[in-house]
């Protein structure tokens, strides 16, 4: 097994709070938040967290619940930012399950596939409580 760490991306990874407008209220519009996303700076203390773990060698994982649709621009924040990851993990597009349900699949997968999760960032609680209740050493974002 592989020691990794898992980072979440919106509102952990990347700061968000300039465009939370875009997904709150009435009338949500996930497009115009993951578009103007590209714009929307890291969070150092997490950026340099991840850093430091894949220094350490431990595989970073990102585990977002962003749709695969948006992997390009993901990709490309991720590079311009200079932030380390071995695996990029995105909600298949039109799942729209709760965020907890898909995340602890996408462990679950990870697992399987060799990962040993021992650290994680998050900023959501109930996915912070999802890694804590698997033995995840979780540092709550935001």
């Amino acid at each position: 097994m592989t020691d990794a760490v898992i980072a979440d991306l919106d509102g952990t990874l990347v700061d968000v709070s300039s465009i939370l407008h875009h997904v709150t209220g009435d009338e949500r519009d996930f497009a115009a938040f993951h578009s103007a996303s590209r714009d929307c700076p890291p969070r150092p203390e997490v950026v340099e967290a991840v850093r430091a773990a894949h220094e350490q060698g431990r595989a970073v994982l990102v585990v977002t619940s962003r749709e695969f649709v948006w992997r390009d621009l993901t990709l490309d924040w991720l590079q311009e930012h200079d932030v380390p990851y071995d695996q990029l993990v995105m909600r298949i597009v039109g799942d729209y399950r709760p965020d907890h349900v898909v995340k602890a699949e996408m462990l679950d997968q990870l697992e399987k596939d060799g990962y040993r999760v021992v650290e994680a960032w998050e900023d959501a609680e109930d996915i912070a409580d999802l890694w804590c209740s698997r033995g995840i050493d979780v540092h709550v974002v935001g």
